[in-house]
């Protein structure tokens, strides 16, 4: 199944990708070898948990998680 994703704020991920069905948000991090506790996943503007089933036609964003002290 194709799903489009694309990160912010920095754009490093802007792109079309092929994934198995039965993936989940969680194996599209894997896949991208982004850590999944640096980043959120939002579909349709609402944050969905990491084993969220992906769906065909996707358009997932991942949003950057900012932390410090």
């Amino acid at each position: 199944m194709q799903i489009s994703v694309k990160s912010f704020p920095k754009g490093e991920v802007d792109e079309s990708i092929n994934m198995p069905e039965g993936s989940t948000v969680l194996d599209l991090l894997r896949k991208l070898e982004m850590r999944p506790d640096s980043w959120i996943a939002t579909r349709d503007g609402s944050a969905i948990p990491d084993d969220s089933p992906l769906r065909d036609g996707d358009s997932i964003r991942l949003l950057s998680v900012v932390s410090g002290g």
